[in-house]
């Protein structure tokens, strides 16, 4: 399902410009420092640095700063719910770092047309969702046995079909038991990790690019850096060597 980005903005809070707030579109925040309490639809709340809060649109929250915060906005358009929960604590903390180091760099505007690479950034942070959400309410046996196994060597040329076999599913069940408990399919799955372990790989190290895709599984160089360029919204080259952006804007999120 395709998600779509309309405003993603980087702002700093002392204190709230309106204290008690009722947006018209869903807005995800995402803490990089300092914290704020919130009491929403589901509870109360002090959203600290690397945790996530979604305003729902239509509902009314009493908000304040606790501690001056630096937070980025996202509001978006998708097909069906990215969060089932407002209040959002991830479990990878390591990748959710990687993510807000990215969008800190994207702020300098060193790179044009950035818009698709944040869209992309904010789709990750959908997708670890999706994945820890589903490992935390979901107990199926098999389907953590696949996920482990792929964890574990997808840097190898993966099979699905001989994964399902694994799992003692036929192909079709496979598939179709993966998607419901994950809400990605395997491949997506596959390729997330791949691209997560590209980027850390690309920000950490000074691997030769064709030395990252052959230990992120890809087959060549050439393919590895289309991919990458598809999925990021920039090529390996330009991610290591740059990192800032000023964002492009489609809306306003001045009351936030």
């Amino acid at each position: 399902m395709k998600i779509a980005l309309t405003v993603s903005k980087k702002v700093f809070r002392s204190a709230f410009i309106m204290e008690r707030f009722v947006g018209s579109d869903d807005i995800f925040a995402l803490v990089e420092s300092g914290s704020f309490y919130v009491n929403g639809k589901d509870g109360k709340y002090n959203v600290k640095k690397n945790e996530g809060f979604l305003f729902r649109k239509n509902v009314l929250y009493d908000r304040r700063v606790t501690e001056p915060v630096t937070m980025y906005l996202f509001r978006y358009e998708y097909e069906a719910k990215a969060f089932d929960r407002e209040y959002i604590v991830f479990q990878d903390q390591d990748r959710i770092s990687s993510t807000l180091s990215m969008l800190s760099k994207l702020e300098s505007g060193i790179i044009e047309n950035d818009f698709e690479l944040r869209s992309n950034l904010f789709a990750d942070i959908v997708t670890q969702y999706a994945i820890e959400n589903s490992l935390q309410q979901v107990d199926d046996a098999v389907i953590e046995s696949a996920m482990d196994f792929i964890k574990r060597n997808f840097h190898h040329d993966l099979d699905l079909r001989q994964i399902a076999r694994h799992t003692e599913l036929s192909y079709v069940q496979f598939l179709r038991r993966f998607k419901k408990h994950t809400g990605i399919t395997p491949s997506n799955y596959i390729y997330s990790l791949r691209i997560q372990k590209a980027k850390s790989l690309l920000a950490d190290t000074d691997l030769l690019i064709k030395d990252i895709s052959a230990a992120c599984g890809f087959e060549n160089e050439y393919y590895f850096s289309n991919f990458f360029k598809n999925a990021v919204g920039v090529s390996p080259s330009d991610f290591r060597r740059n990192g800032n952006i000023t964002t492009r804007q489609t809306g306003g999120l001045h009351s936030t």
